[in-house]
């Protein structure tokens, strides 16, 4: 794979804003967690403390394909970059996604039930850090994109896209896990957009 080095993300940025803009984890340091037995008949302890940004730093060796999360909003519509999107069923076709539980996107998922996958491509860097809040303000009316079957933002150019039905939805920490019944799938073109090691990556 080939990297674009000018760029440093945290997962959790891409996925939900919800950490600083300037927020860069320490070097990644090889360290284990394993799990211990205090003593008979007790609960099992960690032999060291896993803390948040530990565990982001082992997430963020786990490479990713980065998508835009689009879902109707009243009368607009909202979106967000992720890059937890997983294909979970083929019969039915069905996909999950974790939404930070106070994202405005994920509010409009749930109440509109329904909701698009995007996924970007390498030259599409820009779009991802739009809707993760890294670049100026995001107006759909900048962003080339087409509405799908329901309604929803598809941008253009992308890799693939995915319509989808809200399924389900189960609460899982600080996010909910939102499971999507895939109405509509399409193939684009392009190489995707991977995010390893808080850095934009391509297939090569």
């Amino acid at each position: 794979m080939e990297a674009t080095p000018r760029i440093e993300l945290g997962i959790e940025v891409l996925q939900t804003s919800a950490l600083p803009l300037g927020y860069v984890a320490a070097p990644f340091v090889n360290r284990f967690y394993r799990r211990r037995r205090l003593a008979p008949n007790r609960p099992l302890g960690l032999a060291i403390e896993l803390g948040a940004e530990d565990f982001r730093d082992v997430m963020a060796r786990l490479a990713a394909i980065v998508v835009v999360i689009s879902a109707r909003d009243g009368a607009g519509f909202r979106g967000l970059t992720a890059t937890s999107l997983v294909s979970i069923s083929a019969e039915p076709p069905m996909v999950l996604v974790g939404l930070e539980r106070l994202a405005a996107t994920r509010d409009a998922v749930v109440e509109g039930k329904a909701f698009n996958v995007s996924a970007l491509t390498r030259s599409q860097e820009f779009i991802a850090e739009r809707f993760a809040g890294r670049a100026p303000a995001v107006a759909w009316s900048d962003i080339p994109h087409h509405l799908g079957a329901n309604g929803i933002p598809l941008i253009d150019g992308c890799a693939a896209w995915l319509e989808c039905r809200l399924a389900q939805v189960h609460e899982a920490g600080d996010h909910d896990i939102c499971v999507g019944e895939v109405e509509s799938a399409v193939k684009g073109s392009g190489e995707p957009l991977i995010l390893w090691d808080r850095a934009f990556w391509t297939l090569r």
